[in-house]
């Protein structure tokens, strides 16, 4: 990566931090502060120290976003999640040592190769919902979940384990980094200790609709940003661009996303992966999965070609079967609805319509079954003519009792 212009506002190669860091290159630069590759003094280890901006480092919102962000760092562990360090303050500079990951991020990798394969795709937001489900069990929601906090680690090592292959930015390990805006859920209260009355958090083309309206916000929101990045790298493009970010807003509170396969990409994308990112995307909360593990598996059962169910809310103890027709260019009904879709995978080619089938579970859980392609069909096919024979022999009977009854009558 080329390190940006030296300004005085940055600090330079050979500068040491705390005492043990030995600064090394910028590896990137955001709107608080600027992130170095540093060496660690005794083992060389290399680290990545994230420093507030020095002008700004008398700003007390954003002293406390730092300190806040290195206390959440503390809660959160695990392998999706980048590590913390240390985190040290020094001559009213704040800085925290982060574990250095070598790849490069989502945002550098669509920049270069959208939309991506779809299987990997899916795998990279799969380690998504792992390191979500991570943050969301410590009670952490994100809130500024993006491509450009995404980090995939070069792999040193083909996916089969062959050592010596060349490092792909299409493969490795996924982390999400930068809790910068995070919110702490503590119970049913929540809070990020900043002022945030009249105040909006996030990138506004991965902002869930309550996130715009400034309402509160909950692990779901992450759900939405996840279902945005899912949409760009599969399409190419997010479900809405605009020429202004108050546009951009708008879109997201008013505007249904056009279905994935509506584009170039129709034959790529099953009917099953467009019904899981349009329900990520859907407008109100309790539309969406509940969870990140319940994301993981609807994704999961696409990619392995079975058949995913889930409770709409406010069917408490509710179970059935439902028939649901997917269109292959209009699903916007499949996002509006609360039957929840998850259909059989077809690599690569999909033909013009599908048939799921929505098994409505009890206790709100999500719940994957491991039903055999063919058999869902031929089960669901062999409902469909019992049905359509009952229903036709009832029309018989009915038929004949009434010209029973009138040759009565007329006698």
């Amino acid at each position: 990566m080329i390190s940006p212009e030296p300004t005085p506002d940055r600090l330079p190669a050979g500068h040491r931090v705390a005492s043990r860091y030995t600064v090394e290159s910028v590896i990137g630069e955001g709107a608080s502060g600027v992130v170095y590759s540093a060496a660690r003094d005794g083992d060389g280890q290399r680290v990545a120290l994230k420093v507030i901006h020095k002008h700004l480092s008398g700003t007390p919102q954003i002293f406390r976003r730092y300190h806040r962000e290195a206390a959440i760092l503390k809660r959160i562990e695990g392998p999706h999640v980048v590590r913390m360090l240390d985190f040290v303050e020094e001559g009213g500079l704040l800085v925290i040592a982060l574990e250095h990951i070598d790849g490069s991020s989502l945002e550098e990798l669509l920049r270069e190769h959208a939309p991506l394969e779809i299987d990997r795709a899916t795998e990279i937001a799969l380690q998504i919902c792992s390191a979500l489900e991570t943050a969301h069990a410590a009670g952490v929601v994100h809130r500024d979940l993006k491509p450009a906090n995404v980090l995939i680690e070069r792999a040193v090592a083909s996916p089969d384990g062959h050592a010596g292959a060349a490092p792909s930015p299409l493969a490795g390990r996924v982390r999400v980094v930068d809790f910068g805006l995070a919110k702490v859920v503590h119970g049913e209260q929540m809070t990020t200790g900043l002022t945030e009355q009249d105040m909006i958090f996030g990138t506004p083309e991965y902002m869930a609709p309550e996130q715009v309206r400034g309402e509160e916000v909950d692990p779901r929101c992450d759900i939405y940003a996840l279902g945005c990045i899912l949409y760009e790298m599969v399409v190419g493009a997010v479900p809405f661009s605009k020429r202004t970010p108050i546009a951009v807003m708008t879109a997201q509170i008013t505007e249904q996303p056009l279905p994935p396969r509506s584009g170039k990409r129709d034959g790529l994308i099953s009917a099953g992966l467009e019904a899981v990112i349009l329900r990520a995307l859907a407008k109100d909360r309790a539309e969406r999965y509940p969870s990140a593990r319940a994301f993981a598996d609807a994704l999961r059962a696409c990619r392995e070609r079975r058949v995913v169910g889930h409770t709409p809310a406010g069917l408490q103890g509710a179970t059935s079967i439902t028939e649901l027709e997917l269109e292959r260019t209009g699903l916007d009904h499949a996002a509006a609805a609360q039957n929840d879709v998850s259909t059989s995978d077809v690599a690569h080619q999909v033909p013009p319509r599908e048939s799921a089938v929505v098994r409505v579970q009890p206790e709100g859980r999500a719940a994957v079954f491991s039903e055999a392609r063919g058999d869902g069909r031929a089960t669901a096919g062999g409902t469909s003519r019992e049905r359509i024979l009952w229903t036709v022999v009832a029309i018989l009977c009915a038929a004949a009792g009434i010209a029973v009854g009138t040759l009565f009558g007329a006698r």
